[in-house]
């Protein structure tokens, strides 16, 4: 597949988002009450970065829904492997050198094999479950026969996955009212399948009205957080990357950007290089 400028602006964006959402554990911004204009444009940027994870999701989706399982295919998670082992030797030394934690060697190789070594491999242990998916995914996928069959896919996915994701998460939420949440965890395949979809259907939106649509749904958010805050400290009632708020905002990011295009060869470069490295990135 041809390498596309609006894919690599995704990528780049998405691990800056990567940053900027864990630069919030270095502030006060969770051990403070939530009062203020402060805290109101905070929680703001807040929801703004936190649909990084999704993006690299919904990327993987639109890139590999027409892979199919062969010994290239797998051979192709060795690199992914590699630059986790790389990074999580280097987590290693930092903790041993500059930290002075002291473990045997059987327990280093343990927090390797256990995605423990470096704080962020969550994604990795997440992304091999995933990956290993990915062909029998596309059988689904791409033997279903119309639109229609492929919205109901993705439907049946945001009721078990992001529904309740959001729903559930509601402080007092009437239990009668409650979705059913066994499958929540899921939530990674909805954003694979939203990305392939977007990919089969070329599907378009105005940009301005999703830019507005994108404030919009980052203004809820969090208002939904002030409002659940109150007198205290920052209470999530929006949910995490599975909720059907952040799933609405990662899709109309990522409609805004996805089909760009740009003859101007630097810029390309520029955003070419960072998503190349954007795994390197988020491991560092």
């Amino acid at each position: 597949m041809k390498r596309s400028f609006g894919l690599d602006i995704i990528r780049a964006f998405a691990v800056l988002f990567v940053l900027c959402t864990h630069f919030f554990l270095n502030t006060e911004f969770y051990k403070v009450p939530f009062t203020g204009g402060s805290m109101l444009i905070q929680a703001f940027l807040r929801w703004m970065f936190i649909i990084c994870v999704p993006l690299f999701m919904m990327l993987t989706g639109y890139l590999q829904v027409k892979k199919e399982a062969g010994s290239n295919y797998y051979e192709n998670l060795t690199s992914v492997l590699g630059i986790y082992i790389l990074y999580s030797v280097l987590a290693i030394l930092v903790r041993v050198l500059y930290f002075k934690e002291q473990e045997t060697l059987i327990v280093w190789l343990s927090d390797i094999i256990g995605f423990r070594a470096n704080g962020y491999s969550w994604y990795i242990n997440m992304y091999i479950g995933l990956y290993l998916l990915i062909p029998f995914l596309n059988i689904v996928f791409n033997n279903l026969k119309n639109q229609r069959e492929h919205r109901r896919l993705l439907f049946t996915m945001i009721f078990i996955t992001a529904l309740p994701g959001f729903f559930n998460n509601i402080p007092g939420y009437i239990n009668i009212f409650r979705f059913p949440d066994w499958w929540m965890t899921l939530y990674p395949i909805t954003y694979y399948f939203l990305g392939a979809y977007i990919r089969e259907y070329k599907i378009k939106i105005n940009k301005t009205v999703a830019g507005i649509l994108l404030i919009a749904t980052i203004l809820v958010e969090t208002i939904i957080s002030a409002f659940f805050s109150r007198g205290r400290n920052f209470y999530n009632a929006v949910g995490d990357y599975g909720s059907i708020l952040i799933l609405i905002q990662t899709a109309l990011f990522f409609l805004i950007f996805y089909d760009i295009e740009t003859d101007k060869k630097h810029i390309k470069t520029v955003f070419s290089v960072i998503s190349i490295i954007s795994l390197d990135i988020y491991l560092c």
